[in-house]
This record gives C-alpha cells, sequence and structure tokens, in this order.
C-alpha cells in the first residue's frame, strides 16, 4: 500500500488531512510534518513515503527544498497544495518535480481520489492551474534558428511517444499499458527513460519539454 508523507505547516489543515489519509483506504498516511527540517530527514532516513503532499511556504523554508529531494528516489510522486496560484509559484513547482498542483481554495474531500490519481500516472491541477500552465504553453513562441526541415535524430522511440501521448491525455499507467498491450512496469520504465532524455521529473514537465522541442524543430507536437 502507498505511504503519503504529509508536509503541511496550518496546524487544523494538518490534522484534518492527517485524518482523512489515516482512514481507511489508499494510499495511508505514513507521517505528517510541518517544516522542511522535518521533511527532509524523513525522506533521507529512508522512511517510508511513495508520495509527498506538500505546501510550498513553509516556516523554515521552501516547499521547493522537499520536492527536490522527494523526486531524487525514482518513482517517487509530489503533490503539492497551496494558495499560491501564480505562475512563478507553479512553474517553480512542477521543475523542481512535481506532478500535480491543487490549489487549498478548492475542495479537499477528494485529496485521496487526487492522490491516487497522480499513483496512476495522472497529473492533478486546479482549473485555475491548468489555465495558467496553458497560457504558458501557448506564450512560448519557436525560438530556433534551424530552418524546419521535419528531419534529425528521433528525440525519443515511437513507444515512448505513445506513452507520453497517453499519459499527457490524462490516461494512467495502467490504462497506457492495456491500450499498448504491455505491463504497468513497462510504462514505468518508459516514463523513466522520458523523463532522463527530457531532462524533467514529471509528466507535465515531460509533455510541455517534448512540445517545445519539436516546434523548435518544426516537427509534430503531441496534442
Amino acid at each position: 500500500m502507498d505511504q503519503v508523507l504529509l508536509v503541511e505547516d496550518d496546524v487544523p489543515t494538518r490534522e484534518w488531512l492527517a485524518e482523512v489519509l489515516s482512514a481507511g483506504g489508499e494510499p495511508q498516511l505514513a507521517h505528517a510534518c510541518g517544516s522542511v527540517r522535518e521533511a527532509l530527514n524523513w525522506l533521507r532516513s529512508g522512511k517510508p513515503a511513495d508520495i509527498v503532499l506538500t505546501d510550498l511556504g513553509l516556516p523554515d523554508g521552501s516547499g521547493l527544498d522537499v520536492i527536490r529531494e522527494a523526486v531524487r528516489q525514482p518513482g517517487r510522486e509530489v503533490l503539492v497544495l497551496s494558495i499560491f496560484g501564480d505562475e512563478t509559484n507553479v512553474l517553480a513547482a512542477i521543475d523542481a518535480g512535481a506532478g500535480g498542483y491543487l490549489l487549498k481554495d478548492g475542495s479537499l474531500d477528494s485529496i485521496r481520489e487526487h492522490l491516487q490519481c497522480l499513483r496512476s500516472g495522472g497529473s492533478p491541477l486546479s482549473p485555475r492551474i491548468a489555465r495558467t500552465l496553458i497560457r504558458r504553453a501557448r506564450a512560448v513562441p519557436p525560438t530556433s534558428s534551424v530552418a524546419p526541415t521535419g528531419e534529425g535524430p528521433e528525440l525519443l522511440s515511437e513507444r515512448e511517444r505513445e506513452v507520453l501521448t497517453g499519459i499527457g491525455k490524462g490516461f494512467s499507467y495502467a490504462e497506457v499499458a492495456d491500450a499498448l498491450k504491455i505491463t504497468t512496469n513497462t510504462v514505468r520504465t518508459h516514463v523513466r527513460r522520458i523523463y532522463e532524455k527530457l531532462s524533467v521529473n514529471s509528466r507535465v514537465e515531460a509533455l510541455y519539454e517534448y512540445n517545445r522541442r519539436m516546434t523548435e524543430q518544426g516537427r509534430p507536437t503531441i496534442r
């Protein structure tokens, strides 16, 4: 069963989330803390943390440090839960490796479902965050000085593109595996290789970076 490290400095919010995650169902709470120092100590100790649910504004530092430490372990997922919905914080969290971003002004009743979605290959995003990312993607112009030829070495293999297309559309690892007639573990292996090739740490960032590079080369993007 997946275990969650909860990092939240607001005591009422932390206690409520801890109660929800300690009830029956999956994933389950492994530990709850309220500071960067406590979170880093837990992560570096080797204690269980398949998913990290973290705030960004913490009393002794930034949740970005928690995210960067968390994603050093392959397969670990990070979901941000924050009051900050501005582009700077959102992009910084995704660049650091967050796989999803939720705002606290929304309902937290379905937090377990969001964590399950993240673990199965989805990228939970509050609507306002999704719009921020869309605006950002549309604002990035082609910057390559190379004439678009549609030629050149393939950035990803055909199978890797199929996997990225699937997870980019919000399908879970299991759904992608079923569609491609491969195992879920094979999907995870492809995702890891995609991250390595694109030098990214999350599905959202992978899709953005792949499409950015393809646009620069005048080649088809994933939509």
